[in-house]
C-alpha cells in the first residue's frame, strides 16, 4: 500500500478512519477523489469483500475513472465494488426487486429519456382530446419530474393532473421507467418493503457517497436507510461548491447528515491547484456566507502567486477589448490558449467577448454550449427577420413556418415544398396552389398574412432599435418561452434581450434607411456565425459560465461582468439563501485558477437596448484581501484596439481606410471611393486596424 505514502495528513487520516460516520469536508483542489478511491482501496486491502462495499457519484465519467483507480490500486477483484451513478445504483436494485412493487412491473422494463417522456406526454395530451397547444411539453415534463421527487399530493390544474396519471399508466403499462422512477422506486422499496430494505442495510458493509453537496432529497433518504444499522458512511463534499440547487440539490442535506449519524468530520484545505493570493480572495469571498456547515481555509505550496487583477472599464466593450488585449499579451509571454478560461454568470453575456476574440482572430470554443448566433432562438428570431425582407427564402422559412407551433405538420411542409418545385417558385409563393388539409391550410394563410403584415410594418420602422419588441409581441414568441417557465427558458429569454443590444448598437454603426441598415447588420451577423473555427478542442480560449466549469481548472481565469444585478442576479437580492448560493458560484469561479485570476467590471453596459450605468459587485469587494493590490493594469486609452491619427484600418463594408481624427469613441475615416470619410465608432465590431 505504497499509495497511503502519498497522502497528506488530512487525507490518511480520513482514509483510515476507522469507521463509523464521517463528513469529509473537501475543498477545492485538495485531492477529493485521490482520497475517496484511497479509502476504498483501503477497505479492500483491509478484508472488507469488494462487492460489500457501495460507493455512489453523480456522472458515469467519475465512476467508470474511479473504479479504474481502485483496480489499479488493489487488483481485478475490486471490479466487484458497486461503484455507480445514483441512478445506475436505483437501476440495479430495480432490476432484482422492481416485481415486488405493485405496479405490474416486470424486471426487463425499459428506461426512457427526457425526449421520450415529452413524446408520450404529447400523446395523452391528444388521446385526452385537449388542444396540444394549449400546454408547454417541456413545461409539463418538468413539473410532472418536480411533482414526483418532491412527492407533492396534488396538482394546481385538473387538466396537468388528468395528464400526469395518464403518463404514469402509460409507463406501467408498457413497461417503461423515466429517471426520476429509478430514484422513486428504489426508495420506495427501501421505505415499505422491509425484506429488500433489511437485505441490503446488512449486505453493504460501507457506503461512500462522492460530491455529496450535490445530493437531493430523495438521494440523501436513501443513503439515510442504507447507513442506519452499520453506521459507516463516509461522505467527500465541499458544502462550499453547492451550487445546483435549480437543480434539485439541497444544500442542508450536510447539516442533516451531520445531525442524523452524529458524524466525525475532517477538512481537506490543502490545496494543489491554486497559487495562495488567489486562494485568500476565495477565502475571503466565501467567508461572507453566515451559512456553512463548516468553515475551512484553503492553503497551498505552490507560493505566494500573483495578486488577482481588479479591472474597471468605462464601458462593456472595452472590457472585452481588455480581456482581449490580454489574452494576447499571455500568449506572447508563453502561454497557450488553452490555458485560458473567460468566466460569466449566464450564457448570454457571451456575445461581445466572442466579438471581440473573432475580431482578433483569436480561437475559442463555447464550453459545454453553442456560439450565440448559434443557439435556436437567436437562429429563430434572425430567420423572421429575414423572411420578412424576403419572402422567397426557403431555408428560413421552414425554420420558423411551424415557430411558435401552428398546426402545421411535416406531411403538409412536404407537399408544400413538391408543389414550389413543381410550379418554380418560393414556398411562400405555392401556399396559395396546394392542396392541404382546412386546417394546414388556413395556418398557413395566416403566417403568410402575418408575414406580409410585418412587411408593410418594416417599412415604418426607423431605428434598429425597434425591431426585437417588435418582432417577439408580433410573433408570440416571448409568449411560448415564458408558458415554459423553466430556467432553460429564462435564458432563451435573456439571449433574446442580448440580441436586442446587437440591434440597438447598429444604429450606432450602421448609415442609410431601416432595411440598409437591418441588411448590413445581418451581413455583419452573418461573418460572425460562419466563422470557420477548428472544431477540436486543443488550443483554444475557453468561454463558459462557472456551472460548467465546476471540478476543471485553468492557468488563467477571467471572471467577467462582474456587476450587480447581474452577478449576483437582481433575482437573488430579495434571499438570503439565494445570494449565499450566488456567492458560492463566485467561489468556483476563483478556485478554478491556477496561476492568473482576473476580474472585470464596466461603469457602463448596454441592457435590453439601452445603456444603463453599472455598479461593482459586492463580489469584487469582498474578495479583495487587505494588501497592496493595484485596482488594474491598464486604463481605457491604453487598451492596442482603440485607434489614433494616421493608423491604417479595415473595415468589412468599407475596405482600406485611414484615421483622420479620434474625437472621444468616434474614429474620421477616410475610405476609397465610392465610400469617402464616415464616421464609426472606434469599437466598431466590422472595424479592424491592420497590423504593422
Amino acid at each position: 500500500m505504497n499509495w497511503l505514502a502519498t497522502l497528506n495528513e488530512s487525507q490518511l487520516k480520513a482514509v483510515i478512519h476507522k469507521g463509523g460516520p464521517l463528513f469529509v469536508v473537501a475543498g477545492a483542489g485538495t485531492g477529493k477523489t485521490k482520497t475517496l478511491t484511497s479509502r476504498i482501496a483501503y477497505l479492500i486491502m483491509n478484508g472488507v469483500e469488494p462487492h460489500k462495499i457501495l460507493a455512489v457519484t453523480f456522472m458515469n465519467k467519475a465512476a467508470r475513472e474511479m473504479k479504474h483507480r481502485v483496480v489499479e490500486m488493489t487488483g481485478p477483484h475490486a471490479m466487484s465494488v458497486w461503484l455507480y451513478t445514483f441512478h445506475a445504483f436505483g437501476l440495479q436494485i430495480l432490476r432484482r426487486h422492481i416485481a415486488e412493487l405493485s405496479y405490474g412491473y416486470r424486471p426487463n422494463f425499459n428506461v426512457i429519456d427526457e425526449d421520450d417522456g415529452k413524446k408520450i406526454i404529447q400523446d395523452q395530451i391528444k388521446d385526452l382530446g385537449l388542444d396540444t397547444k394549449m400546454f408547454s411539453i417541456k413545461l409539463l415534463k418538468n413539473l410532472f419530474s418536480l411533482y414526483k421527487s418532491r412527492r407533492m399530493e396534488e396538482f394546481e390544474r385538473t387538466d396537468e393532473e388528468k395528464i400526469f396519471k395518464r403518463y404514469q399508466q402509460y409507463l406501467r403499462d408498457n413497461q417503461l421507467l423515466d429517471f426520476d422512477d429509478l430514484l422513486l422506486y428504489t426508495l420506495e422499496l427501501l421505505e415499505d418493503y422491509k425484506a429488500v430494505r433489511e437485505f441490503y442495510q446488512y449486505h453493504f458493509k460501507h457506503v461512500l457517497v462522492d460530491e455529496f453537496q450535490d445530493t437531493d432529497a430523495i438521494q440523501y433518504k436513501i443513503l439515510k436507510i442504507l447507513g442506519t444499522v452499520h453506521k459507516n458512511v463516509f461522505v467527500v463534499g465541499d458544502p462550499d461548491q453547492s451550487i445546483y440547487s435549480f437543480r434539485g440539490a439541497n444544500y442542508e442535506n450536510a447539516r442533516l447528515f451531520l445531525k442524523d449519524f452524529d458524524a466525525e468530520q475532517i477538512v481537506l484545505d490543502q490545496n494543489y491547484r491554486s497559487t495562495n493570493q488567489i486562494l485568500r480572495a476565495a477565502n475571503q469571498l466565501i467567508n461572507y456566507n453566515f451559512n456553512r456547515p463548516q468553515a475551512k481555509n484553503l492553503e497551498s505550496d505552490l507560493g505566494i502567486g500573483e495578486a488577482p487583477i481588479y479591472h474597471h472599464a468605462q464601458n462593456d466593450i472595452r472590457e472585452s477589448f481588455f480581456v482581449v488585449n490580454e489574452i494576447r499579451r499571455l500568449k506572447n509571454l508563453g502561454y497557450q490558449y488553452d490555458d485560458m478560461a473567460v468566466l460569466y454568470r449566464n450564457n448570454a453575456l457571451s456575445r461581445l467577448f466572442e466579438e471581440a476574440l473573432i475580431k482578433e482572430g483569436i480561437p475559442y470554443i463555447i464550453y459545454g454550449g453553442i456560439s450565440f448566433y448559434e443557439r435556436k432562438e437567436i437562429k429563430d428570431a434572425l430567420a423572421y427577420i429575414r423572411i420578412v425582407i424576403d419572402p422567397s427564402l426557403d431555408f428560413y422559412f421552414k425554420r420558423i413556418v411551424n415557430v411558435p407551433k401552428r398546426s402545421i405538420g411535416l406531411v403538409s411542409i412536404q407537399k408544400l415544398e413538391q408543389r414550389a418545385k413543381e410550379l418554380g417558385v418560393s414556398m411562400f409563393e405555392a401556399i396559395d396552389y396546394t392542396d392541404l388539409t382546412p386546417a394546414a391550410k388556413n395556418s398557413l394563410f395566416e403566417f403568410k398574412q402575418l408575414i406580409n403584415e410585418m412587411n408593410q410594418d418594416f417599412n415604418d420602422l426607423v431605428d434598429l432599435s425597434q425591431i426585437m419588441p417588435y418582432l417577439m409581441a408580433k410573433t408570440k414568441y416571448i409568449d411560448m418561452l415564458r408558458a415554459e417557465d423553466n430556467e432553460i427558458a429564462d435564458d432563451r429569454i435573456d439571449n433574446l434581450k442580448e440580441l436586442q443590444n446587437v440591434f440597438t448598437r447598429g444604429d450606432m454603426y450602421y448609415e442609410g434607411s431601416f432595411i440598409e441598415k437591418l441588411t448590413q447588420q445581418l451581413d455583419q451577423i452573418a461573418l460572425y456565425s460562419d466563422q470557420d473555427q477548428d472544431l477540436d478542442d486543443f488550443d483554444h480560449v475557453k468561454l463558459a459560465t462557472y456551472h460548467q466549469v465546476k471540478g476543471l481548472e485553468f492557468k488563467v481565469v477571467f471572471m467577467v461582468v462582474m456587476e450587480e444585478n447581474i452577478f449576483p442576479s437582481d433575482r437573488s437580492l430579495m434571499s438570503s439563501t439565494e445570494l449565499e448560493e450566488e456567492r458560492r458560484v463566485a467561489y468556483v469561479g476563483i478556485t478554478r485558477a491556477k496561476e492568473k485570476l482576473y476580474f472585470s467590471y464596466a461603469d457602463q453596459r448596454m441592457v435590453y437596448g439601452s445603456m444603463r450605468y453599472s455598479y461593482p459587485s459586492r463580489f469584487i469587494q469582498e474578495s479583495r484581501v487587505k494588501l497592496d493590490q493595484p485596482k488594474t493594469i491598464y486604463d481605457g486609452d491604453q487598451v492596442s484596439h482603440l485607434l489614433k491619427t494616421g493608423d491604417k484600418v479595415e473595415h468589412n463594408v468599407f475596405g482600406l481606410g485611414v484615421v483622420i481624427s479620434v474625437d472621444e469613441d468616434i474614429a474620421t475615416i477616410a475610405f476609397g471611393m465610392p465610400h469617402g470619410i464616415k464616421k464609426i465608432l472606434e469599437s466598431h465590431p466590422a472595424l479592424r486596424k491592420q497590423r504593422k
